[in-house]
């Protein structure tokens, strides 16, 4: 039996939508998150939750061993393509994964004319983020000390580089205009990026607003001698 995908509003609601299908409690499901969906912003649309409920295999015929007994023994980079491939099967997605060891990271490299499921219909990369998450919870301890990362295209580095920029713009504003700037909302990475970037940029100070998903960065102008002005954060702060 193979692994089915579900949506709805919010994670409650596909959750609730698996049971009501499976005949099963919520508190009984073992499922990956999809896409954790988005309440929806100015200019976008929201986007529904989507998950994979993991379904039982029929057991094993006498004389055959579980899967399980030899699990430990298998290649922890074969399992990780395995995952991939059962993810994109439960998503109804083309995609492949090379898993490579290298000397920073074991690397994951998606593929395949599906890939931009992964990105995310705003473009930020959280369903590629989230993905990465759960493999390092999966398999971290058996790829100790390297990190698993996750690359899609050179994604990340491309997001990244285009925040940096964007930031130093902001930044050169700031200082020509002599008023702050806010930036759009951004997750916790997103916004470490940010603070990273104008790190030693000259006359500029940065801290984050907000709550939840409407915290963003504030790009402002350095303070006098006194130190920061009363009541604003510590420059770089994201507390």
């Amino acid at each position: 039996m193979k692994d089915r995908a579900f949506s709805g509003r919010d994670l409650k609601d596909a959750l609730a939508a698996a049971g009501a299908a499976l005949g099963l409690p919520v508190a009984a499901l073992r499922y990956v998150v999809l896409d954790p969906g988005s309440p929806g912003r100015v200019g976008a649309q929201p986007t529904p939750a989507r998950i994979a409920v993991m379904l039982d295999e029929p057991g094993p015929a006498a004389g055959e061993a579980e899967p399980d007994e030899f699990f430990d023994e298998e290649d922890p980079l074969t399992l990780i393509r395995e995952v991939v491939q059962a993810l994109a099967e439960a998503a109804g997605i083309e995609v492949a994964a090379e898993v490579a060891e290298e000397r920073e990271a074991v690397l994951v490299r998606l593929a395949g004319p599906d890939r931009g499921f992964f990105f995310g219909e705003d473009g930020r990369g959280e369903v590629l983020r989230a993905f990465e998450h759960l493999l390092q919870r999966m398999f971290g301890p058996d790829v100790a000390p390297r990190p698993i990362r996750v690359e899609c295209e050179g994604f990340r580095e491309r997001r990244d580089a285009a925040l940096a920029a964007e930031a130093h713009a902001l930044a050169e504003a700031v200082r020509r205009e002599g008023r702050l700037r806010t930036m759009p909302p951004l997750n916790a990475y997103e916004r470490r990026i940010v603070h990273v970037a104008l790190t030693d940029a000259p006359g500029i100070v940065t801290y984050s607003v907000g709550e939840g998903a409407d915290r963003r960065v504030t790009i402002a102008p350095a303070p006098g001698p006194g130190g920061p002005e009363s009541g604003r954060p510590e420059p770089g702060s994201d507390g």
